[in-house]
């Protein structure tokens, strides 16, 4: 199987590893809201890559929430008032904090370099490592091990679908973590314990992350934290949401004693 196929996960996989029906994302292409990246013309049986795949996990966790197929089709289009659908989120804020936290960002329209200190709760992941210079490289690696993640284990819907951390002092290994269920056992599993974490919800493209990881360096310092030595890249909104740069939502994350 080559590199590209191995990438592509059928229907039946995709909709094995969300806990969805194949009818499901069939609903989904006839709203409009996704398209099969492959179709076998011959046999008609549709291929997804990790982008289709977050994206029909989004679609998934957002109409869980209570939104019908048109509210995430204007929340997509940047068409629909946001504070009302913040408002209805707040209702379940034990359960939902993870999508409160993402709509409150995403109507912020600009960067204030407004600092958090916030506990990252405890959680399971698939982790792999390895290096990558650039964010095409990282954005390829993702692209692979998604997938392997996905159909080993399934997803955890209560967590951030998936993050990087890396070593200050090297930055270029990444160390990729999908959010699994938490009674996951096998290869790659690990299990992260609660961590402190001062972080800023930056709205931009990934290649000015640096400066922004530095600036909370230099912050950190200047402020008598106590530094780990671990950053992390837990991710919000991006590609699959997004064709502008301008509009990704990553949590930059400096893990804190």
């Amino acid at each position: 199987m080559s590199q590209k196929e191995d990438r592509l996960m059928s229907i039946g996989e995709i909709a094995k590893s969300l806990g969805i029906t194949r009818r499901i994302i069939l609903n989904y292409e006839e709203k409009n809201l996704l398209q099969a990246d492959v179709k076998d013309g011959a046999t008609g049986n549709r291929y997804y890559l990790a982008d289709s795949l977050t994206k029909i996990r989004t679609i998934r966790v957002l109409q869980n929430l209570g939104l019908s197929l048109d509210d995430i089709q204007a929340y997509y289009d940047g068409t629909t008032d946001m504070e009302p659908m913040i408002e209805r989120l707040e209702k379940l804020r034990d359960e939902l904090n993870l999508n409160i936290e993402k709509l409150k960002q995403r109507v912020k329209s600009d960067n204030d370099f407004e600092l958090h200190t916030v506990t990252i709760p405890e959680q399971t992941i698939y982790r792999r490592t390895m290096r990558a210079d650039t964010v095409e490289q990282r954005k390829e690696h993702l692209r692979d091990i998604i997938p392997d993640a996905m159909r080993k284990y399934g997803s955890d819907t209560s967590k951030r679908m998936y993050f990087i951390e890396y070593p200050l002092d090297d930055p270029n290994l990444i160390s990729y973590c999908i959010a699994v269920p938490p009674q996951s056992e096998g290869e790659y599993i690990h299990r992260l314990p609660e961590e402190k974490a001062l972080c800023i919800f930056y709205h931009g493209s990934y290649e000015s992350i640096p400066d922004i990881r530095d600036r909370l360096i230099a912050y950190a310092k200047e402020h008598g934290f106590s530094l780990k030595g671990t950053c992390r890249h837990i991710y919000l909104e991006g590609p699959p949401a997004h064709t502008d740069p301008s509009k990704f939502i990553t949590q930059v994350a400096l893990l804190i004693e």
